[in-house]
């Protein structure tokens, strides 16, 4: 009969000892972590800002001088500008006084329009837009240009 020697059964219980089960964190370290909260990115900046803003908190604004000097400034350096007229209205109310305020923030966005075009637009190269936005207090023209 053949002779066992118990001699490699210590150094095998030995090695067991060093190794573990495999798993996730085996090929993920970052496995089975609390996931981290990261803070949110600051906006980005939305390009350059409006040519002109017209402020209506104070009742009829007198803007015509300094449209039109905007206009013939913008017009001069690029003769095919594009004029973006956004007239912005405060978001109050119920439906029926959204809508009301939309439509007279549609008649004053024309208006706008309209001194633009007198001061050497083409209508073409005019835009209207009109919306109610939340971050606006009172009525409010902005004219970008493109």
């Amino acid at each position: 009969m053949k002779r066992i020697s118990w001699i490699p059964l210590p150094l095998l219980l030995a090695g067991l000892g060093a190794c573990h089960l495999i798993d996730q964190r085996d090929f993920n370290p970052e496995a089975g972590k609390p996931p981290v909260v990261k803070k949110a990115a600051a906006p980005a900046a939305a390009g350059p800002g409006a040519l002109l803003t017209i402020s209506y908190a104070n009742g009829d604004p007198a803007y015509a001088h300094e449209l039109a000097a905007s206009v013939t400034r913008a017009l001069t350096a690029k003769p095919n500008v594009l004029f973006s007229v956004q007239t912005l209205v405060p978001l109050e109310g119920n439906a029926d006084a959204q809508a009301a305020a939309l439509q007279a923030a549609a008649g004053t966005g024309r208006e706008v329009a309209e001194a633009i075009v007198t001061d050497g637009a083409d209508q073409g190269q005019i835009e209207l837009a009109v919306r109610a936005d939340p971050e606006v207090k009172a009525k409010v023209v902005r004219i970008f240009v493109q």
